[in-house]
């Protein structure tokens, strides 16, 4: 009985000297502290340094569920190229618990508020998120971010315009063939931001009565193209009869 006070006693003193938290806690707070500021500064192998080879991250995009080191890599990857100006703020850091036992296991908790302006947009994103780490030999084996990620993406989205063209050609076939990746109107009209939607007349008589619905980011930049000797060249290449295109703009009643 006087081995079993001991040992109680000596394992309270210990959390004592730990604040009450796991020994490894501190070293795992700032791994955990030290990834976020890699994303920060978006250093990608910094950031990878911080987590183990057989990571498991619960990511925040729809459907995408648990995801490994690699996947986890393309999505830093994908935020650092959308998003300048990456920074946590408001962080309130908080140890993680065992799942049975409730008491400290060594894991870390952050909550808190991102910051960073969307590159295509110039919009500023502000987001709530929560985010969990635990260690397995000095190393993130399991991750997981919890904030809306579709949300985010509408907030910052460049303001879209919608135009409607429509017009007889040549050949629907010859003119569809223009739109498929690779092709010059497709390359063109995506460097442009312009994303385009076609449709071909349901009436059998009327085969090569087109349409497309542009989503156009930049204005200016697809009148002036439309407009001009590069769109008219455009036109010709997709068998555009020009005597029957007509545009029409987006409206609200």
């Amino acid at each position: 009985m006087k081995f079993y006070h001991f040992i109680a006693a000596g394992a309270f003193l210990a959390s004592c000297s730990s604040g009450g938290n796991h020994a490894d806690y501190a070293a795992n707070l700032a791994s955990a502290q030290s990834a976020i500021a890699a994303h920060e500064n978006e250093d990608i192998e910094a950031w990878v340094a911080h987590f183990s080879d057989s990571l498991k991250h619960e990511s925040p995009v729809y459907g995408a569920g648990i995801i490994d080191l690699v996947q986890q890599k393309e999505q830093i990857g994908m935020y650092h190229a959308a998003f300048d100006d990456i920074k946590l703020t408001e962080a309130i850091w908080l140890p993680g618990v065992n799942d049975e036992t409730g008491r400290p296991d060594g894991s870390v908790r952050c909550y808190g508020k991102w910051t960073s302006t969307f590159v295509l947009s110039g919009k500023t994103a502000v987001l709530n998120a929560y985010h969990y780490f635990s260690f397995t030999d000095g190393k993130i084996s399991q991750s997981g971010d919890f904030f809306d990620f579709g949300g985010l993406m509408d907030a910052v989205a460049p303001d879209v315009t919608t135009f409607v063209a429509t017009h007889d050609v040549k050949d629907a076939s010859a003119w569809m063939a223009a739109w498929v990746p690779g092709a010059t109107d497709y390359e063109t009209f995506k460097a442009m931001g312009v994303s385009a939607r076609l449709f071909q007349s349901a009436n059998p008589a009327n085969a090569n009565g087109t349409a497309v619905l542009f989503d156009v980011t930049d204005v200016p930049a697809f009148e002036a193209f439309t407009s001009g000797p590069e769109g008219a060249a455009s036109a010709e290449n997709a068998g555009i009869k020009m005597n029957t295109l007509e545009f029409y703009s987006e409206q609200t009643p």
